[in-house]
């Protein structure tokens, strides 16, 4: 994309955001960590010039919250360390943190599917699922990594076999998890707990994972390279990839706020 198509299009962004909120400033942002904080996806690699923009958002009143698949001590890791807003979901919607309260919304283990899963399908659990309260994660084969037809097929059939469970891969591992529990599920909870108004907060994700969370919003967003099934749900589909794409739209807010709020 040359210099004047990428300026239109922060001009179109600026104006979708403008639209939705109508002046006022996101009540928050909902925000996926692998292949959208990170410089590629499959990679764990995150991008400090990223974080500097989310802290600058926040420096306006406006939470920043990692909505993430990642084990939770993982993701409460990160908001510490990285200085985002203390509220965050990990593992796919199961476990949700407002401050200092814990809420698990799952119910049961889950480690009784895991066996039969690895030999019934030939996967490889996750080292991860050694700190996880309730989602469990299994490596994929590498043919099935770069064949998405292959990998919602495999998802299919697990879940055909666990119907009380999803199974979804993210391009790092594949999840499952009660069906009960789901990343808007979750940002529903903190939005009561919060009095966050989900109409006039965005959302941006790259997998399967991240589609109802980016529905559940006023403004759902994936990377340029998210899965199709998430662009198809996406409010804006940005340009480039990964962390580039998720720069260039918090760049774009930032000019909306600095214009408008």
């Amino acid at each position: 994309m040359n210099t004047l198509g990428v300026l239109l299009l922060s001009i179109d962004i600026i104006k979708t955001i403008s639209d939705y909120l109508k002046g006022s400033r996101p009540s928050a942002i909902f925000i996926d960590i692998d292949g959208v904080l990170t410089i590629e996806r499959g990679s764990y690699v995150l991008d400090l010039e990223l974080i500097e923009l989310l802290r600058k958002v926040m420096a306006y009143g406006i939470p920043v919250c990692l909505v993430s698949g990642n084990a939770y001590p993982t993701v409460l890791t990160l908001q510490r360390y990285l200085g985002l807003t203390p509220i965050f979901v990990a593992e796919n919607g199961c476990v949700i943190q407002v401050g200092r309260e814990l809420i698990k919304l799952c119910r049961e283990s889950l480690d009784s599917l895991v066996e039969d899963i690895e030999k019934s399908f030939s996967l490889k659990r996750s080292t991860s699922n050694l700190y996880r309260l309730c989602d469990r994660a299994f490596h994929v084969p590498e043919h099935i990594k770069s064949n998405p037809a292959m990998a919602r097929k495999l998802e299919s059939s697990i879940m055909e076999k666990y119907p009380h469970i999803y199974a979804l891969y993210t391009g790092y591992v594949l999840h499952i998890y009660p069906r009960y529990c789901s990343k808007s599920s979750a940002i529903k909870i903190i939005a009561d707990k919060t009095n966050i108004d989900l109409n006039k907060s965005i959302a941006i994700g790259d997998s399967v994972t991240d589609v109802d969370m980016i529905k559940a919003v006023g403004i759902g967003i994936v990377v340029g390279d998210a899965d199709e099934d998430a662009k198809k749900e996406a409010k804006i589909v940005l340009p480039f990839n990964a962390s580039t794409s998720t720069k260039y739209f918090i760049s774009a807010l930032l000019n909306y706020i600095s214009q408008h709020v």
